[in-house]
C-alpha cells in the first residue's frame, strides 16, 4: 500500500509493459527499474505509471511501488534506502 493513497488517486495513471531492457517508456523518458528483493527484473510485466501534479513519477506493479523518479526520469534515491531497510 502506498504512503499517499489520496495522492495516488489524484494523479494521471497509465498502464505500460516493461521492455526487454527493464525500462518503462513514458513521455519520452526511459524509467529504469532497479532490481529489488521481490523480483530481479520486471521484463514484460504490466505496470502502472503514476504522474503526479508536482512532476514526480512512480511505477507500480500491482499495489507495490517499485520505483519513484524525478520529472527528468532520474530515480529518487530515498526509495532505494527504504527498500534496504525493509
Amino acid at each position: 500500500m502506498s504512503r499517499y493513497p489520496v495522492r495516488d488517486t489524484l494523479c494521471v495513471q497509465e498502464e505500460r509493459v516493461v521492455g526487454n531492457d527493464n525500462t518503462v517508456r513514458y513521455k519520452g523518458l526511459a524509467l529504469q527499474i532497479a532490481a529489488n528483493r521481490h523480483r530481479h527484473h520486471f521484463v514484460k510485466a504490466k505496470v502502472r505509471v503514476h504522474d503526479y501534479p508536482d512532476g514526480e513519477l512512480a511505477i507500480f506493479h500491482g499495489p507495490r511501488c517499485i520505483g519513484r523518479y524525478q520529472s527528468d526520469g532520474l530515480p529518487i534515491k530515498q526509495e532505494m534506502s527504504k527498500q534496504k531497510a525493509a
